[in-house]
């Protein structure tokens, strides 16, 4: 966008709204209900509970007045921070953070800092964000409006979304406004580029206000308070019935007519019936000068400097025009400001005074406006002045369009091409247009936008485009069949290269969704052979990888990711390679190289903190968080589970919902926190429900884990069991998932207070050779693998080899970062058991011992408890009492906290780390020092040391 025109728009809004705006609610009446109820979440806002207020109501209703009376000026000193989204800059990434943050107060020193434009992934810029809020806040008390939410743009919705639930202990108080019954306009782009509800569902305390017209006794007060005099009750009610309480309406009406004329009840209302003839009748009554200037701002449509405003119109005394103009009603400016920009005062009275100009003045307005505005509202004007199909201003749009996109503008490419669509003279260049913006919207990923356009869609003739990007819609959607039925032809017979091209890979991806390696290998590997090198064809290589993956194993897939010629550590990796990072990361977890895995993901998890541009994907925080799973860094597993919901939800990308509450399904379970871990677990079977046949796996281990930690046998089998259905678990989960799933699975059929059955021990066999070929080649692995063996050779009855495969996997050297320290407290448990079973409890105690403190540095407090309990008859003074410290106490982002601060982390790298603001952690870190009984973070890593070695 123009950044002088944007910047115009912005300043013509006012970025400290005052409490009474003359002519807008200095008449404000009513709404002491809703009035009240802002006040008390004003108040505790204040006090440090951020809240959100949603104001929605038809146009006119009064939903910018009354957070204008609400967020007046108090004794509690609250700033106010206004935002107005456009309808126009919808196309235009983070136009609303931009707005927000050029208007945010200036520091406790006074020095405002220089706005650069935000860039990067939403997750990014709201990080930004909150950061600037929290400083903002810092100096006071902030209120945040965000007036007319439905029309922000896409990227900006998603960085509030993050926004508003990362706000936990800062004094912000937050006003959205929406407008409701808003239809869809013609060229696709409803009221929101997204749904803008997505906004709030995370925060924690929301106000829904829904608007309707003000009462009889209301309808009294505004005549009141509007110089009207005092009419009788029967006009009142008289009044009221021909409003039906409208506020803009009544407004307008006594502005137009007299006292006198409202109070004769002999004669009717001497005012028009509905509000656009109102308007048009005011607009009647204006000079002529005065509704040129008017008619200029109607087709302007934005904050506009007078002397713009005025040489559209053509006037030759400005200021006289503006004058009758501004008494008329219907136009307001801001004086004060250097251009004097001034607008049309309502959107509704914009749209009767639009209505109201013949359609060839209109025409004849938006072309000269074209040549007054930056260059990108110029293209709104320029289309609106056509009157007819026009080749060359359509191919003008496709060129345009082609250049945002190519700037990653994607809504604004697809808006051009839904204009030349509108202009194009034939059904088959209309139709090229139109699927060509559908196009640029799957790029950009604006999959809400593109769906509003998918009936437009299907009543284009059959094409190879078409039905590319009908496929695309569907797999999007979740109806995988519907997608492979529209993508597989394309495959072969598309006319052009790029379309096979794209299908083929679109349909590789519908593949994966369904954990359908060989189906997905059979159409990506052909892209990447026939693809030129590029970054485009390294994303394939990923997506190839995978499959193999699904189809081979891990390690098979991780054989893809060399053909791409990755540098073997991570920090070596090009700065423009590191979206390569997720794929080989991820597969590095499930092949077993954990280490290596961990630090591909990490790395990648850095990387996109510090430069917004990498897009963040929920993968890159499960697989990571797997991967410290098994590696027992848990803490730190349950912060890659909690990024990775975040990361889901807040970019809508819910594919990624049922592995992240797997993590943290698992860890808690693991920890003993009971009720979180069936928390997420019902999550997690919720969020399973779409692309079932990926998903199904995970309901599974969760379910697994959380019977595991709690020695409910019967539990485990019953779900792991589920593994050998392949109705229910598809072979591409089973096969690429095996490092997760098969330690469960034989543990299960192993378990030493039942009797495996014939079968049982089969499949732990087929499970455990499996598990072997994974191992061979990963010596993280093998103390793994003996632990399975000992236990399988138990299950037989073989005492002498079940003990040989617990000491050779206890002698196995544990290797830093790749060991899987939990397994290596089975091994100790299981084979205490033996010794103790044996006679020899002297040698059966150390075990136990060894067991209880791996457990108790792991923080597994159920299996501490075990151990505790099985050692208690062999050494009774080994073990400390199982007694509930005060660390027990702490919330869940209170022991995030506190993990990060005993690692040394800043509170600025701590709030980075978590996604949240500095004063956030600060009263978390606050709360953690007061129920430890801790006077800093000295004591806090001794404290914490301490817990884990049980003292």
């Amino acid at each position: 966008m123009n950044t002088e025109s944007r910047d115009m728009s912005y300043a013509a809004a006012g970025a400290w709204e005052p409490a009474v705006v003359p002519g807008a609610e200095g008449d404000f009446a009513g709404r002491a209900q809703e009035l009240a109820a802002i006040g008390q979440c004003r108040a505790e806002a204040v006090a440090g509970a951020p809240w959100v207020v949603v104001i929605e109501g038809e146009p006119g209703i009064g939903k910018t007045a009354l957070a204008r009376r609400a967020l007046a000026a108090g004794p509690d000193g609250m700033r106010v921070c206004w935002c107005t989204c456009d309808l126009f800059e919808q196309d235009y990434p983070y136009g609303v953070v931009e707005q927000l943050l050029r208007r945010l107060p200036a520091t406790k020193s006074g020095i405002g800092e220089p706005v650069a434009a935000p860039t990067g992934s939403p997750l990014a810029v709201g990080a930004d964000l909150l950061a600037a809020l929290a400083v903002a806040a810092e100096s006071g008390a902030l209120a945040v409006v965000i007036d007319d939410i439905p029309w922000a743009d896409d990227e900006s919705l998603k960085a509030l979304s993050f926004v508003l639930r990362r706000l936990y202990s800062e004094p912000v108080l937050t006003v959205l406004t929406a407008r409701i019954h808003d239809a869809e306009t013609s060229d696709g782009v409803a009221a929101a580029a997204g749904d803008w509800h997505t906004v709030v569902r995370g925060a924690a305390r929301v106000l829904p206000l829904k608007l309707t017209g003000l009462s009889v006794e209301e309808t009294a007060q505004m005549i009141a308070v509007a110089g009207a005099g005092t009419l009788s009750r029967q006009a009142v009610d008289r009044l009221w019935e021909h409003t039906a309480g409208h506020p803009l309406y009544l407004r307008s009406l006594l502005g137009e007519a007299g006292p006198g004329a409202l109070a004769d009840l002999a004669v009717p209302l001497p005012v028009p019936s509905t509000l656009d003839e109102l308007v048009r009748h005011i607009l009647d009554r204006l000079p002529a000068q005065a509704r040129r200037l008017t008619e200029a701002l109607a087709v302007l449509d934005a904050a506009t400097p007078l002397a713009t405003a005025a040489r559209l119109a053509g006037l030759s005394d400005a200021a006289a025009a503006l004058d009758a103009a501004l008494a008329g009603g219907l136009v307001q400016w801001q004086p004060d400001e250097p251009t004097t920009p001034l607008r049309m005062h309502h959107q509704l009275q914009r749209d009767a005074v639009y209505q109201a100009i013949t359609p060839s003045r209109r025409h004849a307005l938006h072309a000269a406006a074209a040549t007054l505005v930056g260059p990108d509202r110029a293209w709104d004007h320029r289309v609106a002045a056509a009157v007819t199909t026009d080749p060359e201003l359509a191919g003008r749009l496709a060129d345009e369009a082609t250049r945002q996109a190519g700037e990653g503008r994607h809504h604004r490419a697809a808006t051009l091409q839904l204009w030349a669509a509108d202009l194009a003279p034939t059904r088959e260049q209309h139709e090229h247009h139109l699927i060509t913006a559908v196009t640029h919207l799957l790029a950009g990923w604006a999959i809400a936008r593109a769906r509003t356009l998918h009936p437009a869609l299907e009543h284009c003739a059959p094409s190879p485009a078409r039905d590319a990007a009908l496929g695309s819609l569907a797999g999007l959607g979740g109806d995988l069949g519907a997608a492979e039925r529209l993508l597989a032809p394309l495959t072969a017979s598309a006319g052009d290269l790029a379309t096979r091209l794209r299908a083929a890979t679109w349909l590789g991806v519908m593949h994966l969704l369904r954990a359908d390696g060989p189906r997905a290998v059979a159409v990506l590997r052909p892209v990447v052979d026939r693809m030129p090198p590029s970054p485009a064809t390294y994303e394939v290589y990923g997506d190839l990888a995978w499959a193999v993956g699904y189809a081979d194993g891990a390690p098979a897939g991780l054989a893809v990711m060399a053909e791409t010629g990755l540098p073997e550590h991570a920090d070596r990796v090009a700065h423009k390679d590191s979206f390569l990072l997720n794929h080989r990361g991820g597969l590095r977890v499930l092949a077993g190289q954990l280490g290596a895995g961990v630090d591909d993901l990490a790395t990648l998890a850095a990387r996109q903190r510090a430069d917004g541009n990498l897009a963040v994907t929920p993968s890159v925080h499960y697989m990571l968080g797997f991967g410290r799973y098994l590696t027992g860094q848990w803490p730190d597993a349950a912060i890659s589970a909690g990024h990775a919901l975040l990361v889901a939800d807040t970019l809508a990308l819910p594919y990624g919902l049922a592995a992240g509450h797997t993590v943290a399904a698992m860890v808690h379970a693991q920890q003993g926190h009971r009720g979180q871990a069936e928390t997420d677990l019902a999550a997690c079977r919720e969020a399973a429900a779409l692309f079932p046949e990926r998903n199904c796996i995970f309901p599974v281990l969760a379910t697994a884990v959380l019977a595991q930690a709690h020695a409910d046998r019967p539990a485990i089998r019953e779900a792991i069991r589920l593994l050998d259905d392949p109705n229910a678990i598809t072979p591409g989960a089973r096969t690429a998932l095996l490092v997760l799933w098969a330690p469960l699975y034989i543990e299960a059929l192993t378990a030493l207070d039942h009797r495996p059955t014939a079968d049982d021990l089969r499949h732990a066999e087929d499970a455990l050779h499996a598990f072997d070929r994974l191992a061979e080649h990963v010596p993280a692995l093998t103390a793994t693998s003996h632990w399975l063996h000992g236990r399988l050779a138990t299950a037989h009855g073989d005492t002498h080899t079940a003990l040989h495969h617990y000491r050779e996997g206890l002698a196995t050297p544990a290797r830093d970062g790749d060991d899987i320290p939990l397994h290596r407290a089975f091994l100790h448990h299981d084979l205490a058991r033996h010794l103790q079973a044996t006679g020899r409890p002297d040698e059966a105690a150390h075990h136990l011992q060894q067991a209880h403190h791996t457990y108790t540095t792991l923080g597994a407090t159920p299996h501490a408890r075990r151990a505790a309990h099985d050692l208690a008859p062999l050494h009774p003074a080994g073990i400390p009492a199982d007694v509930p410290g005060p660390a027990d106490t702490l919330t869940e982002r209170e022991h995030e906290v506190a993990h990060l601060a005993s690692r040394g982390l800043t509170n600025q790298e701590i709030a980075r780390e978590l996604f949240v603001s500095p004063k956030t952690v600060e009263y978390h870190l606050g709360n953690v020092y007061t129920k430890l009984h801790l006077t800093g973070r000295r004591q806090l890593r001794t404290a914490l040391q301490s817990a884990a070695a049980g003292g």
